[in-house]
């Protein structure tokens, strides 16, 4: 860190961002805390606390631990939630906390403490993606004074679209949306490729996500035809965005200049499959080789060693105009590629971190098991169902597979035998909901999973628990997983109860919608089962 005149000078800059806080979140007080070395932290700006219970906080200290630990933005909203943040919630007379870590180059320096959400509102998912773009303004005002290791990159020749003539400058300077990338993501992410050899293509989802700029491209003038390619020694995959057809001499063509410029690079030329598209309409006359007069390639710079290019096709050679509009729709495309990088890296990470906690214990009661993966697939189709987003469905899709986790640390296989439960044993098994959200809680998946664990088995009627929380109150995957669970509780063969028919089941689900099951998602979850692809018939 440079000298604390730099975080002098730049408190009015600071502030002004740390009241995003209330003007995003509504959280009534909010402090920023910044790493001064290795030792500890130092309280930089605050509004609305009337005296902070710390000025100065040591790393070494629990609460930084939690942090560590979680690397994503988390709150509590009561305080047994989570014992470690317990005493300082009573000091503060308050039970409603939001912390977001600042992860920068993969290395926590700073955080966010958020109090008390305005008219006593529990804090909640959506407050989780506003922390973190208030996180990632700190960072982008980091990197412009060069603070934290936040120093933009060195100055290096810029790559450029290669042609018979020099074309085309690139940006010198990684892009702020880059930056904007989650850390903690790329550090997950680089924790799972530690040990294995760095992945050398892009999956056709991320060719897919990258491909997005190029009908954009291909609306340039002059511009015949356009392809986002990743190459490896294994192969790769190719998506084509084309006014036409393309003729065997102009593919070949094209293939001829890309491969020359791969070869230039010293990158693998395999590729094993591609695909062409019309996005802009297709014309009835075909693209041929004459027609071809420039042919311009770029790389798409990502964190990981990946020959992944955009090449575009020119009937007539671009002006300096059209060089700069390709420029900002290749920094789209990098942007995009390494968004859905790292994306895809963190939801194959989160599902296995979900597998694990399932199967240590678990492993020993195949049921328990076989119905979380049940429940985990139709909380995914009914999310979809529902309309809710990618983020979403994914959260659905995890939360489903560990949403009875809490059962490990109960006595599961004395209590899955009996016949009958007593008043105790049911007791016992209304405690799974708080033991499994305190589970995941400590696990990577984070507060917004556990949240949605520990509310599973609430009912819109308020007559649930453990809280008794009522309608809009429950977030919508628990309400998701409520339903979902008992569906199968009543049709599995391997339940605790007799199973009764899918239709049956169903016909239950729609009458209790409303009080204790989510009347709009009862609907939608009878309706998909009952369609000719679903699952209740």
């Amino acid at each position: 860190m440079t000298a604390t005149v730099d975080l002098i000078t730049l408190e009015p800059k600071l502030k002004e961002i740390l009241y995003r806080c209330l003007e995003d979140i509504r959280a009534t007080k909010a402090a920023l805390y910044l790493a001064n070395g290795e030792a500890h932290f130092d309280l930089v700006t605050q509004y609305g606390f009337r005296e902070v219970e710390r000025k100065q906080i040591d790393a070494r200290d629990d609460f930084i631990d939690r942090l560590v630990i979680k690397r994503t933005p988390f709150f509590v909203n009561s305080l047994t939630e989570d014992p470690r943040l317990s005493q300082t919630l009573f000091s503060a007379g308050t039970t409603r906390m939001l912390l977001a870590p600042i992860y920068g180059r993969g290395k926590l320096i700073g955080f966010l403490d958020m109090r008390d959400k305005a008219a006593k509102q529990p804090f909640g998912p959506g407050d989780i993606t506003s922390a973190q773009k208030i996180t990632e303004q700190f960072l982008d005002l980091f990197a412009e004074q060069n603070l934290f290791g936040q120093r933009s990159a060195p100055s290096t020749p810029s790559p450029q679209f290669s042609s018979p003539r020099p074309v085309l400058e690139m940006p010198t300077q990684p892009s702020t949306a880059n930056m904007h990338v989650d850390e903690a993501k790329r550090a997950v992410a680089r924790g799972v490729l530690r040990n294995r050899t760095a992945v050398e293509t892009l999956t056709p989802l991320q060719i897919e996500a990258g491909a997005v700029v190029l009908p954009a491209v291909i609306g340039l003038p002059g511009v015949l035809f356009a392809a986002l390619s990743s190459f490896g020694r294994f192969g790769g995959h190719q998506r084509v965005a084309s006014h036409g057809d393309l003729t065997a001499d102009a593919a070949q063509k094209f293939e001829m200049k890309l491969k020359g410029w791969l070869q230039k690079r010293g990158e693998p030329e395999g590729l094993t499959e591609s695909s062409i598209f019309f996005p802009l309409g297709k014309a009835p006359r075909a693209i041929d080789a004459s027609r071809i007069t420039t042919v311009m390639s770029a790389p798409v710079e990502l964190p990981q060693p990946r020959a992944v290019v955009l090449t575009v096709a020119f009937e007539a050679p671009p002006t300096a105009h059209i060089r700069s509009l390709l420029a900002g729709l290749l920094r789209q495309c990098t942007e995009v590629v390494n968004f859905a990088v790292s994306a895809e890296l963190l939801t194959a990470v989160n599902y296995r971190v979900a597998e694990k906690l399932v199967e240590p214990d678990l492993q020993r009661y195949p049921v328990l098991s076989a119905h979380s993966r049940r429940v985990s697939d139709h909380a995914t189709r009914l999310a979809r169902a529902a309309g809710l987003n990618v983020d979403q469905i994914e959260t659905a899709r995890i939360a489903g597979l560990v949403h009875d986790v809490g059962m490990r640390l109960l006595d599961y296989e004395i209590l899955y035998r009996k016949p009958t439960l007593t008043n105790e044993d049911l007791r016992m098994l209304k405690e799974h909901p708080i033991v499994g959200a305190a589970i995941v809680a400590e696990s990577p998946l984070g507060g917004e999973v556990a949240h949605i664990v520990l509310c599973h088995h609430e009912r819109p009627d308020g007559t649930g628990y453990p809280h008794g929380l009522t309608g809009e109150s429950i977030p919508i995957i628990s309400r998701i997983i409520h339903i979902c669970e008992a569906y199968d509780a009543m049709t599995a063969s391997d339940s605790y109860q007799t199973p009764v028919p899918p239709a049956a089941a169903l016909a239950r689900i729609r009458r209790v919608g409303g009080a204790q099951l989510d009347e709009e998602l009862a609907v939608k979850f009878v309706e998909m089962l009952s369609s000719p692809h679903g699952s209740g018939s």
